[in-house]
């Protein structure tokens, strides 16, 4: 087999593979697009939004209420030091721990209600996620005959992938970076067959010297019209 016939095999074994791959994702966009689908992501994706919103608003107080911590203690350490004599600055020291007790309350009551919205939070959005798996589930048992054509389509198109290995064995680097080239050039299509002297896929008239070295030269001969690597098989 000369060089545009082994082109020519692996032209059909790839053009298979275009195929099932353009169908997978066929298969894949009719899975994905359905309606319950849809919903039960995006009700997933708004109780993420709302567990990290409530996650982060809960950080936020805990390093609040522990500064707040923070700046009582330095209050009543200053407060029993003894380094403060003076009775209006004491007063005044008493006057802001106890507001700043105070504030502390709030902060406190702010991260309870923080922490129990942070849980019925984290709950709706474990929740969203099952309900999400359940009816991922239902969707794909409902379209069987889908998921099995993906699965057969899978395995083959695995098969034909082997089977290209082999194929590209007698081909020359030089050759292979050519089809690859014009048939990414040509939609997918690199190699085209000799039929009743004519192009098949462009129908140009070939002259009987051309289809006589596409048939047998060990160098590529072209179409003249649309440059598609020729094969006289």
């Amino acid at each position: 087999m000369n060089q545009a016939g082994s082109l020519h095999r692996l032209q059909r074994i790839d053009t298979q593979i275009d195929q099932i791959v353009t169908r997978l994702a066929q298969i894949e966009k009719l899975l994905l697009e359905d309606e319950r689908l849809q919903a039960a992501r995006a009700a997933a994706e708004s109780a993420l939004h709302r567990y990290e919103k409530a996650r982060l608003n809960l950080r936020s107080l805990e390093h609040l209420n522990h500064e707040q911590q923070v700046k009582i203690e330095q209050a009543n350490a200053t407060l029993y030091s003894g380094m403060v004599k003076n009775p209006k600055e004491l007063q005044d020291l008493e006057k802001e721990i106890v507001s700043l007790k105070k504030y502390q309350l709030t902060l406190e009551e702010q991260q309870l209600q923080a922490m129990i919205e942070f849980e019925e939070a984290e709950q709706a959005y474990h929740a969203a996620q099952e309900q999400e798996k359940a009816v991922q589930a239902q969707v794909i048992e409902e379209k069987a005959g889908l998921a099995g054509e993906r699965s057969q389509l899978e395995a083959k198109r695995a098969n034909l992938e082997q089977e290209r290995s082999a194929a590209l064995g007698p081909i020359t680097a030089a050759n292979l970076e050519t089809y690859l080239r014009i048939r990414e050039q040509k939609h997918g299509i690199a190699v085209t067959g000799v039929e009743d002297d004519a192009c098949s896929t462009c129908g140009a008239q070939i002259r009987p010297s051309e289809a006589q070295s596409a048939r047998l030269s060990s160098t590529l001969v072209y179409c003249t019209s649309c440059g598609r690597i020729l094969f006289a098989g």
